[in-house]
């Protein structure tokens, strides 16, 4: 009879499923450590990588548009806007060794040159700042971490798309019908041939080597950064004036062609050598109209002339404040191309209508008096192109880029 009930006691299943479900929580623990903590990694680690990229941005924008050769400031520009960064909500370890300017990688646009940016970005326990675990701690893991770098760099070229149609006169040396104030002026005009072609008697003004506009001059703290132009309307029978402007053919004839190039992106290349031909009509209606059309794509920017308290001037709200944050660049700085005045100026005795385009300048566009657009001269931040190399130099087109 003993036998028997000890028999049946083995038989029985009571109790196999909570075995069952002591394995299987086991399994579910494991399984949640995986999804919850490895995805608390993944997430932060994202977030690390976004900072690490914004800091190495940030200081090759210092690099690129405030002064290439100041490292220091550079650096604690990477720094400053790599902590604005939280990572799982808490602000990532990177110090000044964390910042550094590499020789730039194969593969970046000037590579082999000193004009990068690395920033190294930690959230682990190296840096005493690791992530949480949660159902890690289950299995004696405590904590985790993470970290990033990214590399970014300053560009220098020469060419860009997205110009718009009217080019103005580069920079004189202004010898004769001197206007006060002495030296070149917005009120002089070039003075070098007749209307034959032939050189004037006596002082004339003059265009070469050393003279125009120089990246040194319209970047920041240069005596052409800021420069208040008024574009008017120029003819092949009036005299080159600064700030007179020649429509041009960049794709097509016709003012809607041209309308829609100065308010929209035309994508052809422009750059020092490119020749191109003046409309053959008065183009001032569609100047106006394609310019309102700019302005209204951002009409809240302007230009401070103390942005910052810097002294040196610069744009400012719009869809660049940081409220909105709707883009990095305002839609109003343009590229204009500047073309040689003395080529032009012989070329049209002869009826050439032809442009010898010299450079490309930036242009914020400040307001529409009439016929008349005025606004700033600067450097002009274009998107990466072919061409854009890693050194500053005789460079007016500039740009940022990650790289790795």
């Amino acid at each position: 009879m003993t036998t028997n009930r000890l028999k049946g006691h083995l038989a029985a299943e009571r109790g196999a499923v909570i075995v069952h479900v002591s394995i299987a929580l086991v399994g579910l623990l494991a399984f949640g450590a995986f999804v919850v903590d490895y995805g608390v990694m993944w997430a932060a680690r994202r977030q690390a990588q976004n900072a690490a990229d914004a800091g190495a941005l940030a200081g090759a924008i210092s690099l690129a548009y405030v002064d290439f050769d100041n490292q220091g400031l550079a650096r604690q520009s990477a720094l400053d806007v790599a902590v604005r960064n939280n990572v799982w909500g808490e602000v990532p370890n990177v110090g000044p060794g964390d910042v550094t300017f590499p020789i730039c990688p194969p593969g970046a646009p000037g590579a082999g040159t000193n004009s990068c940016v690395r920033v190294n970005l930690f959230r682990n326990q190296e840096r005493a700042n690791p992530l949480p675990t949660f159902f890690g701690k289950v299995v004696g893991v405590d904590d985790q971490g993470v970290r990033a770098t990214a590399t970014a760099e300053a560009l220098f070229g020469d060419s860009t798309d997205c110009v718009k149609p009217f080019a103005i006169a580069d920079r004189w040396t202004e010898r004769r019908n001197d206007v006060a104030p002495a030296g070149w002026s917005e009120d002089d005009t070039f003075d070098r041939y007749d209307k034959k072609g032939n050189l004037l008697a006596g002082l004339v003004d003059s265009y070469g080597p050393g003279d125009g506009y120089t990246p040194a001059s319209v970047g920041p703290g240069g005596g052409d950064y800021g420069r208040y132009i008024t574009l008017k309307s120029g003819n092949p029978n009036q005299a080159i004036a600064p700030g007179w402007y020649h429509p041009v053919v960049l794709s097509c004839v016709g003012a809607a062609c041209y309308r829609s190039a100065i308010a929209t992106c035309n994508t052809r290349v422009i750059g020092p050598g490119t020749v191109l031909d003046v409309e053959p009509g008065n183009m001032v209606g569609p100047t106006s109209q394609g310019m309102a059309d700019l302005i209204a794509l951002d009409p809240d920017a302007e230009w401070d002339p103390d942005l910052n308290g810097s002294g040196r001037g610069g744009i400012k709200g719009g869809c660049m404040s940081l409220s909105t944050g709707g883009c990095t660049v305002s839609p109003r700085l343009v590229a204009i191309p500047v073309y040689d005045p003395d080529a032009y100026d012989l070329g049209r005795a002869s009826g050439r209508v032809e442009i010898t385009i010299t450079k490309v300048l930036g242009f914020f566009v400040d307001r529409m008096q009439g016929n008349e657009v005025s606004g700033y001269l600067m450097s002009y931040p274009s998107t990466p192109k072919a061409g854009m190399g890693g050194v500053p130099g005789n460079h007016f087109v500039v740009s940022v880029a990650l790289v790795r």
